[in-house]
């Protein structure tokens, strides 16, 4: 799917303590997504028979797949989204630079449609691992309860 870039104009307008605000939430979010993560290569771990029992591992493999994808691209994202605020730094200290800051609101706006998208795909994801354990757990549950010789 492709990255639709949206157009905030609002960003125009704001200030630099507002813009380092939105950027320690995005790095909040994406810290937390990284914590996510992790919990969810435990858990496909940790139901690796049910899914292979299942016959959902194909699916699942694909799962994990796109899981470690998810985890290079939000380094990635983390590290500008790092890069971002250190500028924001360096450019309130420098402010005889009109052309500087344009140059960091669009970057501003860039990051955010990064983020953005990111979440969206990461929501996705996520919601498949979880329908992909229910399901497994699910089948696991009925096999554990029909009785032998069925």
């Amino acid at each position: 799917m492709e990255n639709k870039a949206h157009h905030y104009r609002y960003i125009e307008w704001k200030t630099p303590d507002e813009m380092h605000f939105s950027s320690l939430q995005w790095k909040s979010e994406l810290n937390f997504i990284r914590d996510e993560h992790r919990f969810f290569e435990d858990m496909l771990k940790e139901y690796t028979m049910p899914i292979i029992e299942s016959q959902l591992f194909s699916l699942v493999k694909e799962l994990i797949q796109q899981l470690e994808l998810s985890r290079k691209d939000l380094s990635e994202l983390i590290s500008r989204v790092n890069d971002h605020i250190n500028r924001l730094q360096r450019l309130v200290e420098d402010i005889d630079e009109p052309k500087e800051g344009k140059v960091y609101r669009q970057e501003h706006k860039n990051i955010l449609n990064d983020v953005v998208h990111f979440s969206r795909q990461y929501k996705r994801l996520k919601k498949d691992i979880f329908e992909a354990v229910t399901k497994a757990m699910k089948q696991q549950k009925q096999k554990r309860l029909l009785p032998k010789g069925s």
